[in-house]
């Protein structure tokens, strides 16, 4: 007899199961910002170009943010959102703002997105915000994301420059995306290895900016000192001016006289790379070096053959005055203006903005046209990777370029330096057929602080190694207040009156040991914590290597050099206690132990021996003085090889024989490497390989091409290859190659 169910009521049962589930399964929104209200002060958040505090003067609890010395209207606090919001979802953002000191100014809240197409400010919300009550901004904003995210932040701003506000009860709210696993930490030892036959790009040096602040340098009392710390010890490759000509004279003057004092200081001449901020007010949109565009003709043309009269006749200008330029740049940050000097130029012409491309162009014939001595031609040079690329594409002739430059203010945040890298990659990948020059990134206002070194160390490692650039600049060489490489006094207050910031000593370890014409080579380590990167001087007697241990755990690093043998060393260290420090010299045979985070160089002189390489290629074995033992000697074949046409084949031997195979070879200590392959009865007829008759490796059976690899010590050494079998059977081959 069949059993009727009650199916009514089995449904009924199943839409209650699910739906209980889903209320279990479902994520409730939640604010995905950090310390909203500042009642921990101001973790969690940062300043946009100003001044960041907390104050008592709060909607609720017992503090706001309190953000001050706004030169701009786009300053003020901002927190990152990154990796906290999910793709696709909507957001709800709130923040109640209060003014100090003006009835009444523009309030906004606004995202800042960078990804693949570059940088964007998309506003959530704005009014009119005043001094007697708080105003509340409220607005939604959807995530949408091409390529790789790098930047996501909430800020805050709008009032015109002066005006300070206060920042309080913020709210992101959403669904929150789940966060990563933690990094595990590194293991307390490491291994490293250099090679200095592998090449990468050819250095045209380290660089910073002389742009302001030069009439302090030339009144203290300690100049000659301040001198030889700026260049001397920095060992200081390019020195970036600004173009005033027309604007000020005495800039230019008091330039000469540094330019004077820092070849005298370094010993040769200084590399001088000229940038215009802006042309004079008089081939202004605005009569204003600040703000505006090109300025047009009567005839309702931009202006490009006077802009590109007044680059040439300024560098004759600066020419009489001893400085030559090597590198320019036409304009600094074409995409970005502001109350300083700025020139809006867009990628192509438009109504309301002159061309870049038209403005290039116009620069390289005028100078091409009038002098020999040409200076090599930058192409670029805004805020950051991306937005650089649309000025390069628009280029009329790319072969007028000698490099291509760009800043790094909009690739990512100076405190999390691997946000960089997707940026850093796909300029190289899309740009990397010219020398790339890094011409202006700083810290800010935090150069007195360790982090910032520890993070500028990055920054320049990340730079060399993923985006492969041949230029590295920090923006501010020397700076007032807690800015620039070294921040001077005016007046001279304390003693001496200057000061060296740490963010100094981790521009050392790359600018004081490396040299324009050095090359970036191979290096390489196992551990999570490091960052190594190494270089060569053109005779390949001079090696550097630069590791940063980015961890919190101390790493005993053995480190191999290859074929590079040491003659002498210097081990140099910066950690909160130490300013590229001399430690020591380095010895191969002992691990260096490298603190947690510190940034370490290790200078050395020596030799280079190039690997021997035997690819058979020449089609016999006359390359080295190869010998034959066994049953059968091995042969050149072309019917085999992983590269090339040809390579060595086992003798035909049958059961219970074999071939061998042997060089003898005088060697330091390194590695060998080779390639091999098998076709034979697994487990019984095997292809060994041999160092001073002891065994290092043994394959049978079916082993397609795979490289594999020995250390070796130094001195002579025999190597023997063998190919055995047993007393029965063959499979494949039955032989090696």
């Amino acid at each position: 007899m069949k059993k009727f169910e009650n199916i009514k009521f089995r449904q009924f049962f199943l839409v209650l199961l699910i739906i209980s589930l889903m209320a279990v399964g479902a994520k409730a929104d939640e604010n995905l910002l950090v310390n909203p209200g500042f009642e921990e002060g101001t973790a969690g958040w940062d300043d946009r170009s100003c001044s960041l505090s907390t104050s008592t003067e709060s909607r609720s609890g017992g503090y706001s943010g309190y953000a001050t010395n706004r030169n701009s209207t786009w300053q003020g606090i901002k927190q990152s959102i990154l990796g906290k919001m999910i793709p696709g979802e909507t957001y709800t953002i709130s923040a109640w703002m209060k003014l100090e000191n003006s009835s009444g100014d523009q309030i906004v809240a606004t995202i800042e997105q960078r990804d693949d197409r570059g940088v964007r400010y998309i506003r959530v919300d704005q009014a009119n915000g005043n001094n007697s009550q708080w105003t509340r901004l409220s607005g939604s904003f959807t995530l949408d994301v091409v390529g790789i995210l790098t930047t996501l932040d909430v800020y805050f701003e709008g009032p015109a420059p002066g005006v300070n506000f206060f920042l309080d009860d913020v709210e992101v709210l959403g669904l929150a995306a789940e966060p990563p696993e933690p990094p595990k930490p590194p293991k307390s030892d490491a291994t490293g290895f250099v090679d200095v036959g592998i090449v990468y790009q050819q250095l045209e040096g380290f660089g910073a900016s002389g742009a302001w602040y030069e009439n302090w340098l030339l009144a203290h009392p300690l100049k000659n000192e301040i001198y030889d710390c700026l260049f001397g010890q920095l060992g200081l490759d390019i020195y970036r001016l600004r173009n005033t000509y027309d604007i000020s004279s005495d800039y230019i003057t008091s330039s000469a006289q540094i330019v004077a004092a820092a070849e005298s200081s370094l010993g040769h001449p200084i590399k001088i790379m000229i940038s215009s901020w802006s042309p004079p007010a008089y081939l202004k949109s605005n009569n204003k070096t600040s703000r505006g565009t090109l300025k047009k003709d009567p005839s309702g043309n931009y202006m490009y053959d006077e802009f590109a009269r007044w680059w040439a006749d300024s560098l004759v200008e600066f020419a009489g005055h001893g400085i030559i330029a090597d590198y320019v740049n036409i304009q600094n940050e074409p995409d970005f203006v502001t109350d300083w000097d700025t020139c809006k130029f867009t990628p192509t012409e438009t109504a309301d903005s002159a061309g870049y491309n038209l403005a290039f162009e116009a620069v390289y014939q005028e100078l091409i046209s009038r002098t020999s001595n040409m200076p090599k031609l930058l192409a670029g040079e805004a805020c950051g990777c991306g937005s650089t690329r649309a000025y390069l594409d628009a280029l009329i002739e790319p072969d007028h370029a000698y490099g291509y430059a760009h800043h790094h203010y909009a690739d990512g945040d100076f405190d999390k330096p691997d946000s960089f890298i997707p940026a850093m990659e796909s300029f190289a990948a899309n740009y990397g057929d010219k020398p790339i020059f890094q011409t202006e990134y700083s810290c800010g206002s935090d150069a007195i602080l360790f982090s910032s070194a520890l993070n500028l160390a990055r920054h320049i490692h990340n730079g060399l190694v993923h985006e492969g650039v041949s230029t590295y600049c920090y923006w501010n060489l020397f700076w007032e207040g807690q800015a620039g490489l070294v921040s001077l006094d005016f007046p001279w207050q304390g003693n001496p009156g200057y000061t060296i910031n740490p963010i100094y000593y981790a521009f050392k370890h790359y600018s004081a040991f490396t040299d324009p014409g050095w090359y970036r080579v191979e290096a390489s380590t196992d551990s999570v914590g490091l960052r190594i990167s190494a270089f060569k001087n053109p005779n390949s007697n001079k090696l550097t290597i630069v590791i940063i241990n980015v961890s919190e755990v101390d790493i005993d690093l053995t480190l191999s050099l290859g074929s590079f043998s040491r003659n002498t060393s210097a081990v140099y260290r910066t950690s909160e206690t130490e300013g590229c420090t001399y430690i020591g010299t380095f010895n191969p045979s002992r691990p260096i132990t490298l603190g947690s985070e510190t940034i370490t160089t290790v200078s050395l002189t020596g030799s280079y021996t190039p690997p021997l390489v035997e690819a058979f290629e020449q089609g016999d074995f006359s390359n080295f003085n190869w010998s034959f033992s066994g049953d059968a000697d091995w042969f050149i074949t072309s019917g085999q090889a992983n590269s090339g046409p040809y390579s060595a084949r086992a003798g035909y031997i049958e059961d219970d024989e074999s071939s061998t195979l042997t060089v003898e070879l005088d060697c330091v200590s390194g590695n060998i490497s080779f390639f091999l392959k098998v076709s034979s009865e697994s487990g019984f007829d095997h292809l060994t390989f041999y160092i001073d008759g002891i065994e290092q490796g043994s394959w049978s059976g079916s082993v397609d091409w795979d490289e594999v690899t020995f250390p070796v010590t130094a001195g002579r050494r025999t190597f023997e290859w063998t190919y055995s079998k047993d007393s029965s059977v063959s499979d494949g081959d039955d032989t090696a190659w």
